[in-house]
């Protein structure tokens, strides 16, 4: 505004006033403008019920296996997560206690009593039953706690202990709820996508017995992976349970000579003439952090990338709000269900570096001519589908997948990096070969 023109408008009271209040107009509009659309978008926040649109649910009883070294850790955050909205459920341990207000029960307070007496594995159990936690020391819990996976399974009495909760539990699950349509067993580290799993399920009848997992295999025997959730239809249980409870000494026997409860579970659904449905990638056995988006465990042209996601397994507790909190918000921005690829963009991705320190991204394959980071770095450009790599102390890892991987201890001395120059391209690729894949079906 020029001087001579505000000279004007301020010897005159009246247009000072016109000119004051139209300013204040103007502003007022804008003002309740803004105030409309935040509060628009905040209603919708809201608002927003994640226990909504779960058709089917209520036809639905979960049941949580865990064990008491790892209880008290690992359920509190399911139940603002996973089993946030579940209306029939129940917490199944090897020892019963309240855990945040939550009853676990002791899933083999059933098992034939002389075994319990006589049998090695119950040595830790009848411990529980007498002293509580109070049986072990801090050391003990710790190191069991500590014990990593091996082909065999982990060297803990709560491991080997394990194995006899799977055909009580099915009897149990089905005693508390025979009403149900579907029985989803999950462990204290599976993570369940229900909108996901909910419209699986629907595709299949509920009348008919039906044993859906991702698939495992111990000698003959094809099996449901526990870790990654797997659902019985009812009268698949049903049949299961009445054979079980018919050869019982035969089970027993046969639960005592091996070393996986799920496999155990699945040589009876087999004997009652109920095959697994191979059901990677719906089911997954992995976590978001370390999934192969571009595994071909379920067949060449499985790749998870392309299918919806129902499962993932081995999610830290500390990471369950954070993943379930990425799954709320892609509702409420998205009307499709969540596949393994919107998790790689919206939840890998952007932890994905050139460089990370004290992190492992756990590339496998091993290239001894590359000692530094540089030249590790140099070793995967020269590779045109290498994606990542590893250095460690002088051991140099490349690899064609993408995964992000986890924090490694600063004793690890593990450092990472990914081409992430190349991860444009990946996603192209990977898209092109999706071909309108949804679910995993029987043909």
């Amino acid at each position: 505004m020029s001087p001579m023109l505000l000279s004007r408008i301020t010897r005159s009271p009246s247009r000072v006033f016109v000119v004051v209040l139209f300013v204040l107009v103007i502003f007022q509009l804008f003002n309740i403008r803004s105030q409309s659309t935040g509060n628009s978008a905040s209603r919708h926040t809201r608002d927003y019920d994640p226990c909504t649109g779960l058709e089917g649910l209520d036809d639905v009883f979960v049941t949580l296996r865990t064990g008491t070294t790892e209880a008290p850790k690992k359920l509190p955050p399911h139940y603002t997560t996973t089993l946030r909205c579940v209306p029939h459920y129940e917490l199944f341990s090897d020892f019963e206690e309240v855990i945040d207000g939550k009853r676990v029960y002791d899933v083999l307070n059933e098992v034939n009593p002389d075994i319990v007496a006589t049998h090695p594995d119950f040595i830790y159990y009848n411990k529980l039953k007498g002293k509580g936690r109070d049986a072990f020391t801090t050391e003990e819990i710790a190191q069991w706690a500590a014990v990593k996976n091996t082909n065999s399974g982990r060297d803990s009495p709560g491991w080997k202990l394990d194995k006899w909760k799977f055909l009580p539990l099915a009897e149990k699950a089905l005693r508390l709820r025979p009403q149900a349509k579907w029985f989803v067993f999950i462990e204290s580290d599976t993570y369940v996508l229900w909108k996901s799993l909910l419209a699986w399920l629907d595709h299949f009848d509920p009348t008919s017995p039906w044993y859906l997992g991702q698939q495992m295999m111990i000698g003959e025997v094809v099996f449901a992976y526990g870790g990654a959730g797997f659902a019985i239809s009812q009268p698949a249980l049903k049949k299961v349970v009445e054979h079980r409870n018919a050869n019982l000494k035969y089970y027993d026997d046969y639960t005592a000579s091996h070393w996986a409860g799920d496999c155990v579970l699945g040589k009876a659904l087999s004997d009652v003439g109920v095959p697994l449905l191979w059901s990677y990638p719906t089911l997954s056995n992995e976590e978001p952090a370390d999934t192969d988006f571009e595994s071909g465990f379920g067949g060449a042209e499985k790749h998870p990338w392309c299918y919806y996601a129902a499962s993932y397994h081995h999610i830290p507790p500390a990471e369950y709000s954070n993943f379930y909190s990425f799954e709320q918000k892609w509702y409420q921005s998205n009307t499709t269900l969540v596949r393994h690829k919107d998790v790689f963009h919206n939840y890998v991705l952007p932890q994905l570096a050139t460089e990370r320190d004290d992190w492992d991204n756990h590339s496998e394959k091993e290239d001894t001519t590359a000692a530094s980071f540089g030249a590790c770095r140099s070793a995967c450009e020269r590779e045109p589908t290498c994606m990542q790599f590893s250095v460690s102390g002088y051991t140099c890892k490349t690899s064609s997948s993408l995964r992000l991987g986890r924090k490694a201890s600063a004793a690890e001395r593990v450092k990472s990096g990914w081409m992430t120059n190349r991860i444009d391209s990946f996603v192209q690729r990977m898209d092109s070969e999706c071909k309108g894949r949804d679910w995993i079906l029987p043909h």
